[in-house]
C-alpha cells in the first residue's frame, strides 16, 4: 500500500515538473516525459491491479494537465500496460540492458497512438507530427531510462512493508519451522 502511495506522489510530482518547469526549457534540449518512464516501470514491475490503477490515474492526470481530448492518455497507457504486462510474463525484460529500448519502443507506440486518436477526433484541425521532436524525446527517454529504473528499483526495495511483531512469519529463528 505504501508503495502505491509513494509512486502516486512521485508520478504526480514528475507530471507537475514536466508540465511546468520543463516547458520553459529550450526546444533543442527537449521536454523529457519522466512520468512515461515511471509508467513503463510500473507496467513491468507491479501487479496487475495496483499497476493498472496507477497507470489509469496517471493517464487521467496527464489528460487533465496536458491532454487535448479527455480519455486519450488513459486508453493509450492502459493498452501499453496490458501489452507490457502480457509480454513480461513470457519474456525476461527486467534485465538492466532492457529499459532503454523498451522505453523508446513504448514511447514511439504511445506517440503514434496519441497522434492517431487526435487525428480521428479532430477531423478539421491540422495536427502536426514532428519526427525531429519525437525522435529527440525518444532519445532523451532512452538515455534517462536506466538511471530512473534504478531509482524506482531503489524506491521499491526501500518501501517494502516488513512484518514486525510477535506473530511475524517468514523470519523465524528456528530453521526447521516453515
Amino acid at each position: 500500500m505504501t508503495l502505491n502511495i509513494t509512486f502516486f506522489i512521485l508520478g504526480s510530482l514528475l507530471l507537475v515538473l514536466q508540465t511546468t518547469l520543463f516547458q520553459c526549457m529550450p526546444e533543442w534540449v527537449g521536454n523529457p516525459d519522466l512520468l512515461f518512464i515511471l509508467i513503463v516501470y510500473i507496467a513491468t514491475h507491479m501487479r496487475m491491479t495496483n499497476g493498472g490503477t496507477l497507470v489509469f490515474l496517471f493517464g487521467m492526470l496527464t489528460d487533465i494537465f496536458a491532454g487535448i481530448y479527455l480519455g486519450v492518455f488513459p486508453i493509450i497507457y492502459l493498452v501499453l500496460f496490458v501489452v507490457l504486462k502480457g509480454t513480461s510474463v513470457n519474456l525476461f525484460i527486467n534485465d538492466t540492458s532492457h529499459p532503454p529500448p523498451l522505453v523508446a519502443t513504448c514511447y514511439l507506440f504511445s506517440c503514434s497512438g496519441v497522434f492517431l486518436f487526435s487525428s480521428m477526433l479532430a477531423t478539421n484541425a491540422e495536427i502536426n507530427w514532428s519526427w525531429k521532436q519525437v525522435l529527440l524525446q525518444t532519445l532523451i527517454l532512452a538515455v534517462l531510462a536506466m538511471p530512473f529504473f534504478r531509482f524506482f528499483n531503489w524506491i521499491t526495495t526501500h518501501t517494502k512493508e516488513k512484518k514486525k511483531g510477535l506473530f511475524a512469519t517468514g523470519s523465524s529463528r528456528n530453521q526447521f519451522r516453515t
